[in-house]
């Protein structure tokens, strides 16, 4: 059977500023000491570059969002972070699709290796006694498939149902 990818549900544009605005921040601050003469002119022919280079790379990373279904594996990509998961190993009978302002047992917790913003979260977190992968770009509608090791995906594609409904055809074979 052929890959099917997914389309993630758009995070918008707007959340990148969580991350520019601290760089630029930093940049001004950066700036003004120098001009307070509190910094070398090589502080700032390093400190600049690396905080327009830190910003471009964090912004690729949130950029960055894959889902595909192939020869019976999940794979996702999102930012820094990969996990495939056999079909096999999924317990689509308990999967849900789930807003999580409503539903707040689902949300992810506590960041143990990811990269997060509001609105936004990606990679490895901690869900009450679970840990979860977590691919979240609209917390309104998300798609909650626990596995069989005691792990979760929280995942948002565009369209969760039509995911959803594969994952079980997938299953079926």
């Amino acid at each position: 059977m052929p890959a099917t990818e997914f389309a993630v549900a758009p995070a918008p544009l707007w959340r990148l500023l969580w991350l520019w605005l601290p760089l630029l921040g930093v940049a001004v601050l950066l700036v003004t000491t120098h001009l307070q003469e509190q910094r070398t002119p090589m502080d700032m022919a390093i400190t600049l570059p690396f905080l327009l280079v830190l910003g471009g790379v964090l912004s690729w990373a949130f950029l960055r969002r894959r889902i595909t279904l192939e020869h019976g594996e999940l794979r996702v990509t999102s930012t820094f972070y990969r996990r495939r998961t056999a079909v096999s190993s999924m317990l689509l009978e308990q999967a849900r699709i789930v807003d999580l302002a409503e539903h707040s047992q689902f949300k992810p917790g506590m960041k143990i290796n990811g990269f997060g913003m509001p609105g936004f979260q990606s990679g490895h977190y901690r869900m009450g006694k679970h840990k979860a992968f977590c691919l979240v770009t609209d917390p309104s509608r998300v798609l909650y498939l626990p596995l069989r090791d005691d792990r979760v995906l929280l995942l948002s594609p565009e369209h969760p149902r039509a995911l959803l409904d594969a994952l079980n055809a997938q299953a079926a074979r």
